[in-house]
């Protein structure tokens, strides 16, 4: 089983968190680690390694691409060299839901992870859509 890790600025992480929560259920397999004015850059840093140094399966989901939670996140699992870490950035409710759906409440297969992560991306960018007036 796949512990999902949501991270980013401010409370977006365990906003993130209490909405999965609601959606889905609390599972022990998900949780979020906030950098906010009152965490610091080192702070966040090591609580994540702890977390990744006690799990061989985690997904980082990261606010946004190139933000400091991302590239503290991405430079952890690097060093780490474990094969079943992962990080995505740019993440949406739905793409959380998704995920926490297929690796926290199902199960994919070692072998499944990459083509199930990329498969879930694609479809939540589907379901960002526009909605204006002038469709009337």
């Amino acid at each position: 089983m796949y512990k999902l890790v949501v991270v980013g600025h401010g409370n977006f992480p365990s906003g993130v968190l209490s909405a999965v929560s609601l959606l889905v259920g609390k599972n022990e397999n998900i949780c979020s680690f906030d950098l906010d004015e009152k965490e610091t850059h080192e702070g966040f840093e090591n609580k994540l390694k702890e977390l990744l140094d006690s799990n061989d399966k985690v997904i980082v989901l990261a606010d946004l691409t190139g933000g400091a939670p991302h590239q503290i996140a991405a430079r952890l699992i690097l060093e780490s060299g474990k094969m079943n870490q992962y990080i995505i950035s740019g993440i949406n409710l739905a793409l959380v839901v998704d995920l926490a759906m297929k690796f926290c409440i199902g199960e994919v297969s070692d072998d499944q992870v990459q083509d199930t992560l990329l498969n879930s991306i694609e479809e939540c960018k589907e379901t960002t859509t526009l909605l204006y007036s002038g469709m009337m």
